[in-house]
C-alpha cells in the first residue's frame, strides 16, 4: 500500500467513526428509531450527502458500531499455533487496551439497548447474523477444525463448539439487560475473574 493511499484509508476510517460517534452520542438521546441520518450528520458536522459517501443507511452505522465493539473484543485473526485450547480462548477474547477505550465503552452502552431490536426486527436481525455472527461462527469453526487436527480439541462437532461458545456469551449480555445486580454492578475484578473462569471450564470440557 502506498503512502498515499495508506493516508486515504486513515481518512475514510477516521470520518466513519467520527460518525459512528455522532450516531452513539444521538441514539443514546433519542432512540435508534427515533434517530435520523440528517441528525447524525449534523451531528458530525457534514452535509446528509456526505455522510452516504461513507455509510449506506443508518442500518448500516449501527452494524458498523456493532462490528467495531466486536472487533475489539474479539481477535479474529487468532493464531492456532497454540499449545492449548484455554491458550487459543484467551487470545481469541483479548484483553484489548487500545486507545479507543472510549469509543468501545460508549458502544457497548449503545449495543446494550439495542441487542432486543437485532432479535426482534427481522431486518436488522438478519444484518446482524450476516456481518456479526455468521464471520465469527466460520472463523472459529475453521480454527477448531485445525486445533482438532492438532489433537487438541475432544473430537466434538466444530460447528455444535463454535454455537456454544458464542451463545455463552450472549449470554452475558442478556443478563446484564436483564439488570442482573451482580453483572451490572460488576467491578473490573469480578469480570475478569469471570473471563478466566469462562475459558478455564470450557477449555477443560473442550480440551484434551
Amino acid at each position: 500500500m502506498s503512502d498515499i493511499t495508506d493516508r486515504k484509508a486513515k481518512r475514510i476510517e477516521r470520518i466513519r467513526s467520527e460518525i459512528m460517534n455522532a450516531a452513539v452520542e444521538i441514539i443514546s438521546l433519542k432512540g435508534f428509531k427515533s434517530t435520523t441520518t440528517k441528525e447524525i450528520a449534523e451531528k458530525a458536522e457534514m452535509a446528509e450527502g456526505t455522510l452516504y459517501n461513507y455509510f449506506k443507511n443508518k442500518d448500516d452505522i449501527l452494524m458498523s458500531i456493532a462490528e467495531r465493539y466486536v472487533s475489539f473484543k474479539r481477535d479474529l485473526n487468532v493464531s492456532t499455533d497454540v499449545s492449548s485450547i484455554q491458550e487459543f480462548l484467551t487470545a481469541l477474547y483479548r484483553n484489548n487496551n487500545a486507545e479507543n477505550m472510549k469509543d468501545h465503552m460508549n458502544d457497548r452502552e449503545i449495543l446494550k439497548v439495542l441487542l432486543p431490536e437485532f432479535l426482534t426486527d427481522k431486518t436488522l436481525g438478519k444484518m446482524y447474523f450476516e456481518r456479526i455472527v455468521q464471520p465469527f461462527l466460520t472463523v472459529i469453526e475453521e480454527r477448531l477444525t485445525i486445533l482438532k487436527e492438532k489433537d487438541i480439541v475432544c473430537d466434538y462437532d466444530v460447528k455444535a463448539l463454535s454455537r456454544i461458545l458464542y451463545s455463552s456469551l450472549i449470554g452475558f449480555a442478556v443478563l446484564e439487560i436483564n439488570k442482573d445486580p451482580v453483572i451490572v454492578n460488576a467491578t473490573k475484578e469480578f469480570r475478569e475473574e469471570t473471563g478466566r473462569a469462562y475459558i478455564e471450564v470450557l477449555g477443560k470440557g473442550m480440551g484434551k
